[in-house]
């Protein structure tokens, strides 16, 4: 495993968590313990197991030599990132703006046509 890859991995979680979950920090250590109460203890565990990982890559300058290292971040990354997306995605947002305008239409439709038989 190269050192980019291990960057790029963790930035995609550390982009989740500032955009999603409003974390703050420089490091992604202060990233996770900014907002840790928000997530289940398994989680920042595997986030905390994930930046430790990180960190040690980091400062030792070398690659992950074991495949059982790299599968095992690889897993943890990919499992944190699951949990850490949001669930609803743009297409459902889209669909209940369109049924909710569609329905205010419809309504306003209706007034407007039977307007003038309505008597107070």
């Amino acid at each position: 495993m190269d050192i980019d890859q291990v960057i790029d991995k963790s930035r995609r979680l550390e982009d989740l968590l500032r955009q999603h979950y409003h974390a703050k920090g420089t490091d992604f250590t202060q990233l996770v313990h900014s907002c840790d109460n928000r997530f289940p203890d398994d989680i920042v565990n595997k986030l905390n197991k994930i930046a430790t990982i990180r960190q040690q890559i980091m400062m030792t300058d070398t690659s992950m030599s074991a495949s059982n290292d790299y599968q095992h971040f690889i897993d943890l990354c990919a499992e944190c990132e699951q949990e850490l997306m949001p669930r609803s995605s743009r297409l459902v947002w889209g669909v209940a703006v369109v049924l909710l305008g569609g329905i205010t239409l419809a309504a306003l439709g209706f007034y407007l046509y039977h307007w003038q038989h309505i008597t107070l």
